[in-house]
């Protein structure tokens, strides 16, 4: 059976605010859409896009100022006449020579960060200041995490 023609001409103004609704509600839902993308890349921008280039190189810096650090905290555990200071100096100076080349950067961080917590929880150990120490461990787990970045000897497959 065909339905009467009063009840399709009753549906039809239902139907008509129906798709008047829907075409308002799609093109807010555009308008938001577009102005939220663009808010979001307007906000996210890189203030200087020309040196995102650049960016290998991070992981390059942290790698030597974590090894120049250990480097020198090595030669101030030198000077110490202790055996364990001896010890830990042998240490952090090979951690630091493996981390400055960029050899086996990941191990000698881990190596890093193990000898930063030494340095951490035993305070006669310490050369630096306690938020070097704690500096030194982040950068250390940054470049386990991270890997040696640019001019190292084991760059990533």
């Amino acid at each position: 059976m065909t339905p009467a023609a009063s009840a399709v001409r009753n549906i039809e103004p239902t139907l008509c605010a129906l798709r008047t609704l829907w075409s308002i509600t799609a093109i807010s839902l555009f308008i938001l859409f577009s102005v939220y993308c663009s808010l979001y890349t307007i906000l996210m921008l890189s203030i200087f896009p020309e040196i995102l280039f650049l960016s290998p190189l991070a992981a390059t810096l942290i790698r030597i100022a974590v090894g120049l650090l250990f480097a020198y905290c090595a030669l101030e555990h030198f000077k110490r006449t202790d055996l364990p200071s001896r010890v830990l100096a042998v240490f952090e100076l090979v951690a630091a020579g493996l981390l400055v080349a960029g050899a086996w950067t990941q191990p000698a961080a881990l190596l890093a960060g193990i000898i930063a917590a030494i340095w951490y929880f035993q305070p006669t150990s310490r050369v630096v200041a306690l938020s070097s120490i704690l500096l030194a461990l982040v950068m250390s787990i940054s470049l386990v995490l991270t890997g040696p970045g640019a001019f190292a000897f084991d760059l990533p497959l």
